[in-house]
């Protein structure tokens, strides 16, 4: 079981990197955390997480870094929400939840931000690193579920959750499958989205240069095999991630206007994703 939680594999940094000034901000005002004991607080909560969940974005320190508040879309999200004009967003796979918190710290309401994750000990992380338990409660705000199972007593239907929401935030999410999956998560996507022209998908992920061809990709470290099985990722590039929306559309008899654009930055990802040809896959996918 040691094995599980090597520390010894690439991804896994010994020192916190320079933590960027908006989410020392959040850390500090948010979270009421002493600006001299950051660094060491954020160590505490990866080495508390590694024990849970030995992730690359665990391990790389990535969950002490913010995605939502770089795009350019996340002034219309805050002000949409903050409005009333949407009532609901939801972030799938939300690891520790940085950027539901910064929601919150731009004046979003706490009662229309959600977030899930397969794994309650990560959101439990989330919690520790932002000091915030009792206003992000687990199996209200924060929802521990297996976002593929659609059986009729899954968490977030139970919830009350399909229908109902305005935003997906689908960040590090969608690699983390193989193509045929993907295909499943984007279905399941779409049952909790309301029904409307403009609800909105965004995210960021691994991917591979336009020309390089999409690909799979073995999922390297513990989580390669599990229960005998080996797993695999599936990278896109630019063009494959909208033939993979030109598919949801066909299959569930909807229209998405599919803004993907791919950046090449030199950045802790590569730890992981080694490959000459990685770059990210930043997209804003929206209902027509």
């Amino acid at each position: 079981m040691e094995a599980f939680f090597d520390q010894s594999v690439p991804w896994y940094l010994v020192d916190v990197p320079p933590t960027g000034p908006v989410m020392q901000k959040l850390l500090v005002d948010y979270a009421g955390i002493d600006g001299a004991n950051v660094d060491e607080h954020i160590a505490n909560i990866r080495d508390k997480a590694w024990r849970v969940a030995p992730f690359p974005c665990v391990g790389s320190f990535l969950f002490a870094e913010l995605v939502l508040s770089t795009f350019p879309v996340y002034p219309k999200l805050v002000a949409n929400l903050k409005s009333g004009a949407w009532s609901r967003y939801l972030e799938v796979g939300c690891g520790l939840g940085q950027d539901i918190r910064k929601l919150i710290q731009d004046g979003v309401p706490k009662t229309s931000v959600m977030g899930t994750d397969l794994l309650p000990g990560l959101l439990k992380s989330g919690q520790e690193l932002l000091q915030d338990a009792d206003a992000l409660p687990l199996g209200q705000s924060l929802f521990a579920a297996d976002f593929l199972d659609t059986s009729n007593d899954n968490v977030l239907s139970k919830a009350s959750l399909d229908g109902t929401v305005d935003v997906i935030h689908a960040t590090m999410f969608l690699h983390c499958f193989d193509r045929p999956t993907q295909l499943l998560a984007c279905k399941r996507i779409l049952t909790l989205l309301k029904t409307n022209p403009g609800v909105m998908i965004v995210g960021k992920q691994g991917g591979v240069a336009k020309g390089a061809g999409a690909r799979e990709h073995p999922v390297k470290g513990p989580m390669g095999q599990v229960d005998g099985v080996v797993r695999t990722n599936f990278l896109h590039d630019v063009d494959s991630f909208k033939a993979l929306w030109d598919e949801v559309g066909q299959v569930t008899g909807t229209r998405w206007d599919v803004q993907v654009r791919e950046e090449e930055v030199m950045d802790r990802g590569y730890l992981y994703f080694d490959e000459e040809e990685h770059r990210w896959l930043s997209f804003v996918i929206t209902k027509l």
